[in-house]
């Protein structure tokens, strides 16, 4: 490759496998008001085609709140009540104009195409329809609702139909009802029961300038719905307008949608980072365990290889072949994420002395910040304690200070288990530590 190139190999390389993973998925991405009266739009417009083209099935749902306050706002009030709009005819009518003209700018939008690529004359198609069934919020406290309601179904079946022959949908904050009524609807509602309904791979919340609490990076906001929950329960008064987007996650985590990323979609590129990258930069949450430890396979042998060779390399950890894995691969557990070893740790346990080793425990270099390493350490400990083992021992030439950190105490070579000391290497006079269970 020549010196001057562009060309990023390596962001090719871990963009790839993603590309292979979400083609033929379908998405629910919400796009909040605030982004779409951004001028950045249209670049958001551009990503969103270019995910289409590499096989991803979108729907998209748009927000039209802050839209229709503006409008509304020169012509009549127009109150809220726990959270809904009181929705009267000419409001509705003042909605109903909005909607049209988002959707004909979006629409338009999309008919650019991917400029300026090899792709540039492909055409994009966008539909929309009746696809939000609709039912009235009615009077309720003694507040009448009018024109507002909520969500009754969606025509799932019909929404597949049209992302099966290539069609990006669209939907309106808008839904209809058997008798002919229109109702004015929550846009994140429409998307949660889009979702939901179609079993989508991913729902995406795209927000404007959307950041959680703690000093984390956004990439490691990563939750499952318990820990979602507790983070619903723990947000502070400044924090309070982020908790519909995590209870939306939480609840189409419940209601059989993999994964809901929550994204500060006013960062150029955020969302093709967070969907053709490793960490990504969105809060997840996710009804799936996340960063798991479990039972090595075989087919993890490539990976736990790749891991600590680098280890080997600069003499941290004892070499071993591929064979030498295979054959020890059931002593091994490890930390994967998106099909990536992301930590390893052995076993091997010494019965008749009533000892184990912990050994080839090793972190990626660019994971090691998040305590991947204490995690699968005290994992190994706790499968020590249900084999019944109290004490554990390690052989180390680089890491004693991190063993000591996690309560190991330094000991002789002479007080390994015999077998251990049998196969002890003074050529590389590894220190021996051991910690009590």
């Amino acid at each position: 490759m020549p010196k001057n190139s562009t060309f990023q190999l390596d962001s090719f390389r871990e963009a790839t496998p993603y590309i292979y993973a979400h083609r033929g998925k379908t998405f629910v991405i919400y796009i909040s008001d605030n982004i779409l009266a951004k001028s950045s739009i249209a670049s958001l417009i551009h990503d969103l085609a270019l995910v289409h083209t590499l096989g991803v099935k979108l729907v998209l749902v748009l927000g039209l709140r802050a839209l229709i306050d503006k409008k509304i706002s020169k012509t009549s009030k127009s109150s809220f009540q726990n959270n809904w709009r009181i929705t009267d005819s000419k409001t509705l009518d003042a909605i109903k104009e909005i909607a049209g003209c988002v959707k004909t700018d979006i629409e338009a939008l999309f008919s650019i195409g991917l400029i300026n690529t090899p792709m540039s004359g492909m055409e994009l198609n966008i539909v929309s329809g009746n696809y939000v069934r609709a039912k009235p919020v009615g009077i309720r406290d003694g507040i009448d609702y009018q024109h507002t309601g909520e969500v009754r179904n969606i025509a799932a079946h019909e929404i597949q139909q049209q992302l099966d022959t290539n069609n990006i949908v669209i939907l309106l904050p808008l839904g209809y009802s058997k008798t002919g009524d229109i109702f004015n609807l929550s846009s994140i509602d429409v998307a949660n029961h889009t979702a939901c309904a179609l079993e989508s791979e991913k729902l995406i919340l795209l927000l404007d300038k959307f950041k959680l609490v703690g000093n984390k990076k956004q990439s490691n906001n990563h939750y499952n719905i318990n820990e979602a929950k507790e983070l619903v329960k723990k947000l502070p008064k400044s924090k309070q307008q982020l908790k519909p987007y995590l209870e939306v996650a939480i609840q189409a985590c419940l209601e059989n949608v993999r994964r809901v990323h929550i994204l500060d979609a006013s960062q150029p590129g955020a969302l093709l980072e967070e969907l053709y990258t490793l960490d990504g930069v969105a809060t997840l949450v996710t009804a799936e365990t996340y960063d798991e430890i479990r039972p090595a396979r075989l087919d993890d042998v490539g990976g736990i290889a790749e891991l600590i060779q680098p280890l080997i390399d600069k003499g941290a950890l004892v070499a071993r072949t591929r064979e030498q894995l295979e054959l020890e691969i059931k002593q091994f557990d490890v930390i994967e994420r998106d099909g990536m070893i992301l930590a390893c740790g052995a076993l091997h346990i010494f019965a008749d002395e009533n000892a184990a080793e912990v050994a080839c425990l090793a972190v990626h270099s660019e994971y090691q910040s998040n305590g991947r390493g204490s995690k699968m350490l005290s994992h190994l400990e706790k499968k020590s304690i249900d084999a019944g083992i109290n004490l554990i021992f390690a052989l180390t030439t680089q890491t004693s200070h991190w063993f000591i950190e996690q309560g190991f105490k330094s000991i002789k070579i002479e007080s390994l288990p015999m077998k251990k000391r049998a196969l002890y290497n003074y050529q590389r006079n590894s220190k021996a530590y051991c910690k009590q269970l």
